[in-house]
């Protein structure tokens, strides 16, 4: 009856706030009445000595001024059945103590931990026990809900490809070694020694430096902060393994740019220490150009590119960041994708590259200037064919790294195929041709040639096809400026003033030939002591 009363008059449906608002309003009006005075203590008296009716039944008040209708505590169990706990006398149930947490609230009413497709029980926490095996809890409180963890996909670089990486080191490392080893054994020999031993074994630490980059290349992490195992969500928990993976980041500049730098400063000093002697040769102005010379080019190019690096490393160092690509339907990642990147990585690159770029096209002009000199006192063909080698790799490569970008096997198979093509090509092009020379080519002249150059100093034996055509057509011009002096009855000093007239003459002619010749005498020396060392 009150609570259609109520309804139809403030249009709301009442609650036992309203109940007791009414019930107490009814129990002050029986008072007066029963007082029948509107004084505070006839009232107070009626009240503490007398029973009234009320909605809540019978309504008495003790001594102390409490009232003493009988009150009902309800509980909600963990069925969400409501419960009477209190009087015990009156009681449905057992107390529940302590009161569940908001979110155990919230997931037993409001979550899907009940009635998802995976089904499973609420946790004090708020958390969701999945009955399925496999299945884990996610959320907690009203998002609460069992869900399965998908296999993620984190494209980690093929083991058959990393596999590859590691025998293209192990060749360029070998031959680094072995071509640093055959320099120091026949560093006497002239071939060696015009090439500059020193030079030659910088040349081979750096490619082998740059070889080494391609180790880093291949190690892979995960993500930089864990998941928790129970809602496999991430975590604020650090991943202390990806630390050795931002070290290896940051050493792929490191050993590249290094090797790339003492590989081309000991050509670019070799080459520049070349052209010193030959533009004082050209004067006339004789010259000592000692290694200690060109010495401070080699540093100051490795100490640019150090600072480099350094300011890179301390400012914005390159670290392993992963990317999730695509997700599943509650959020959690299928596939994702590793990489090393800083946020202004190309401010530190193009210094890098600019100063690798100026160091090569100057060695390209050094290299025309001195492209007269003897090949066996320099290799500017070959350094000249491994720089632009080197470009022609660097222009193919860069389309390819931005096409394979999202593909981690083949993003990790150009690079290290570019690693090694670049230290690879230097090595056979600085080195190979001086084996050959070495050990084949002149193995198989000097054993021709060998028997002409016994007793006599200077003189040059016939069974050398050009020498014996030199001596034959020297031997002819004298012939003639004789028989011209006895013809014309010139006297003996006479004809020997026009014989030296016509060898001043012819001198210019000859002298490369003569050249040609004492340079041929020092080679086959040369081939007779490496020979004696060979032994």
């Amino acid at each position: 009856e009150f609570s259609e009363l109520f309804l139809s008059t403030t249009q709301r449906t009442s609650t036992y706030h309203a109940a007791s608002a009414a019930a107490s309003v009814g129990t002050l009006v029986q008072a007066i009445e029963r007082a029948d005075s509107f004084a505070t203590d006839a009232v107070a008296d009626v009240l503490a000595s007398q029973e009234f009716k009320t909605l809540y039944g019978l309504l008495s008040f003790d001594a102390n001024g409490q009232s003493q209708a009988p009150s009902l505590h309800l509980q909600y169990d963990k069925d969400l059945a409501v419960q009477t706990v209190y009087p015990i006398e009156f009681r449905s149930a057992e107390l529940v103590y302590p009161m569940p947490t908001w979110d155990a609230r919230d997931c037993n009413v409001l979550s899907r931990c009940l009635t998802g497709d995976e089904k499973g029980v609420c946790q004090e926490d708020g958390s969701c026990k999945c009955d399925s095996e496999g299945a884990i809890s996610s959320g907690v409180g009203s998002s609460a809900k069992c869900v399965y963890i998908p296999n993620e996909d984190l494209t980690y670089v093929d083991t058959s490809l990393l596999f590859v990486g590691y025998i293209l080191f192990a060749i360029q490392a070998l031959l680094s070694i072995a071509c640093t080893a055959w320099t120091v054994y026949f560093r006497n020999c002239r071939i060696v020694r015009a090439s500059q031993p020193l030079f030659l074994c910088l040349i081979a630490c750096g490619t082998f430096m740059m070889s080494l980059s391609i180790i880093p290349v291949g190690i892979q992490g995960g993500y930089r902060y864990l998941f928790d195992p129970i809602t496999g969500m991430q975590t604020d928990e650090p991943n202390t393994e990806i630390r050795s993976v931002d070290a290896a980041c940051m050493a792929l500049p490191w050993l590249f740019s290094m090797g790339f730098a003492v590989t081309f400063s000991a050509l670019f000093a070799k080459i520049l220490r070349i052209k010193l002697v030959f533009q004082a040769s050209r004067n006339f102005v004789r010259k000592q150009v000692g290694v200690k010379d060109v010495a401070l080019i080699m540093v100051a190019v490795i100490a640019l590119q150090a600072i480099v690096l350094i300011a890179w490393n301390v400012a914005d160092p390159l670290v392993w960041r992963r990317e999730v690509l695509m997700e599943d339907n509650n959020g959690y990642p299928t596939k994702s994708i590793g990489t090393c990147s800083s946020n202004n990585g190309l401010a530190f690159l193009i210094p890098l590259i600019v100063i690798d770029a100026l160091m090569l096209f100057y060695a390209l002009y050094l290299c025309f200037v001195t492209r007269k000199v003897s090949a066996e006192y320099q290799e500017g063909t070959w350094i000249t064919a491994s720089i632009l080698s080197i470009l022609q790799i660097l222009v193919l490569s860069i389309p390819i790294l931005v096409i394979v970008d999202n593909d981690n096997s083949a993003f990790y198979f150009v690079r290290v195929a570019v690693i090694f093509l670049v230290s690879t090509t230097v090595t056979m092009l600085i080195f190979f041709p001086k084996i050959y020379k070495l050990h084949f080519m002149k193995t198989q002249q000097g054993r021709a040639k060998r028997i002409g150059f016994r007793a006599n100093p200077g003189q040059v034996s016939s069974t050398d096809p050009y020498e014996s055509r030199l001596r034959s057509s020297m031997n002819s011009d004298r012939e003639k400026r004789l028989s011209i002096g006895s013809d014309e009855g010139i006297t003996s000093s006479v004809v020997r003033k026009v014989a030296f007239e016509v060898d001043a003459a012819i001198a210019n002619s000859q002298e490369e030939e003569e050249n040609e010749i004492v340079s041929a005498t020092e080679k086959k020396t040369e081939i007779d002591k490496c020979a004696d060392d060979e032994v």
